[in-house]
């Protein structure tokens, strides 16, 4: 029988007497008596009495600034690559490691941040990464030496770990009416970010070199850092913690800004307070299947999605050697005796910008799926559509067929992110829901540290095998998402494990 843990309410006379009754007020009532719905409220009854408003539009730009300039610092790699081998002289191993580095730091510190996040709150862990990942951004653009990129890039990655957390936070506020779609739109911001990039990366690069864009890539999130004053912490954080005053606070704050009331009643109510970040919660029987399945696609969908952001200027020469009759079986490179040294072109930068755009023309399409079909099922049509399209790769045609191509696989591959990513928020609860995503953030970055391997290395032997290896991941994520056990389309965001409060 669900418990529920009685709240102090906001008209509580001091402090001192909040410590003092705290003990005893963590007696249970073992179901809501007649009359106590007119003084109970959930937070979950609360997001949604408020609704979408100005509250909603004020997150959605502070974390759309946050997730823009996250971007920034991932795509760098897909332009930094070809740069540092010429410079340094770098083989192919040597340029997939720097990118390695990244996702390890990533991976490693993903379910940390996660943990903290679900311990501490999401608002402190934002403001840290964005110090951590603008600061050692900054500091790679002095890197003198190739040990020294591969050490500071991996803390720009460490920073990155913690990034999700934005959307967290902001989907925590979002009434399940407009959840998916909000979220589906706020993926705007990668976009840009991304197309943002590649465009400074066309300018700077030539012109000014590698380790300027470095530091001007640092600059956003270090300017995002002065919003954060208007970020507000998660309720239903401060609620799964049992800080109800400070909840409703906040509620309050959302409700005037957005010109509606909080439900009648004066009080919250919660299930048996939770630490937080706990591994068990993700592995009980409710939850081990999801788990374990979200696993393997998170790994899948950043494996497919980096892989074809770090492929794609090696993709782009694709139509010189299968043209002079080798079938496609090699991409082919200008090269000097020491490395493969092949600078990006002005028309390479325009082709990686327009297929990024493919990102933007996903964004609709998955709207329209995700109320149409569910979310499992977009996810399993997302990555379908990847495999297919790169699978097509491997045609031997005209390099403008070859940027159709790869706007396909960035346009499902970003719907594979957007699905994954609410579908995550929206099946675990709040109690865990930080640290579930970072683990499945940390499944993502073995995929993601694996892929250079892939898209710069076996690629560089055959394409052939390369986009066989992409597909074939493709189609395994997709009979898996399929297999979801739980669908989530219209359901309320859970607060409490459903194994703490039976």
């Amino acid at each position: 029988m669900l418990e529920l843990q009685e709240l102090i309410s906001d008209d509580d006379n001091s402090e001192d007497e909040d410590h003092m009754k705290k003990d005893k007020v963590y007696k249970t009532i073992h179901k809501r008596g007649k009359g106590t719905e007119k003084w109970l409220f959930t937070v979950e009854e609360a997001v949604e009495k408020i609704g979408f408003g100005r509250f909603q539009m004020k997150l959605f730009v502070i974390c759309g600034i946050f997730s823009a300039s996250d971007a920034m610092e991932m795509l760098l790699l897909a332009v930094l690559s070809p740069v540092l081998r010429c410079d340094w002289k770098l083989n192919e191993w040597e340029v997939a490691l720097i990118t390695t580095c990244v996702f390890i730091g990533m991976g490693i510190m993903a379910p940390t941040w996660g943990t903290i996040a679900d311990r501490y709150g999401r608002w402190p862990v934002l403001l840290l990464t964005a110090i951590w990942i603008s600061y050692a951004g900054l500091l790679s653009s002095f890197s003198p030496t190739y040990p020294w990129i591969l050490f500071l890039r991996g803390c720009v990655g460490a920073g990155i770990g913690g990034a999700s957390q934005a959307f967290t936070l902001f989907s925590e506020y979002i009434p399940s009416k407009y959840r998916a779609k909000t979220l589906i739109i706020h993926q705007v911001f990668w976009a840009l970010g991304s197309a943002f990039e590649i465009t400074l990366a066309m300018i700077i690069i030539p012109n000014y070199g590698w380790r300027m864009l470095a530091v001007i890539s640092a600059i956003p999130l270090a300017i995002s850092v002065l919003f954060f004053k208007w970020l507000p912490e998660s309720a239903r954080y401060l609620v799964a913690q049992g800080k109800s005053k400070v909840a409703m606070a906040e509620l309050r704050k959302a409700g005037k800004l957005n010109k509606s009331e909080l439900p009648s009643g004066s009080r919250l109510y919660i299930t048996k307070q939770a630490k937080g970040g706990n591994l068990s919660d993700i592995f009980n029987k409710s939850y081990l299947r999801t788990t374990l399945q979200l696993w393997v696609i998170w790994f899948g969908t950043a494996f497919t999605y980096y892989g074809v952001i770090l492929a794609s200027s090696e993709i782009l020469e694709f139509h010189h050697t299968c043209k002079a009759g080798d079938g496609g079986a090699k991409v082919g490179h200008l090269v000097d005796t020491d490395c493969k040294c092949n600078l990006l072109s002005h028309s390479d930068y325009i082709s990686m910008i327009v297929s990024t755009f493919g990102e933007f023309i996903s964004l609709p399409i998955n709207w329209f799926m995700m109320d149409r079909f569910g979310r499992k099922k977009t996810i399993a049509i997302n990555l379908l559509g990847a495999g297919i399209c790169f699978l097509l790769i491997q045609i031997c045609t005209t390099k403008v067929i070859i940027t159709i191509f790869i706007f396909g696989v960035r346009g499902f591959a970003t719907g594979i992110f957007n699905a994954i990513y609410i579908y995550t928020i929206e099946v675990y609860p709040t109690t865990v829901r930080s640290f579930a995503l970072g683990s499945c953030s940390a499944a993502a970055r073995i995929g993601a540290m694996s892929t250079p391997f892939v898209s710069q290395v076996l690629l560089e032997k055959s394409l052939f095998v390369a986009v066989w290896v992409y597909g074939g991941v493709c189609l395994v994520g997709c009979v898996l998402a399929i297999c979801l056990p739980i669908e989530t389309q219209g359901k309320e965001m859970p607060q409490h494990s459903k194994s703490s409060t039976t």
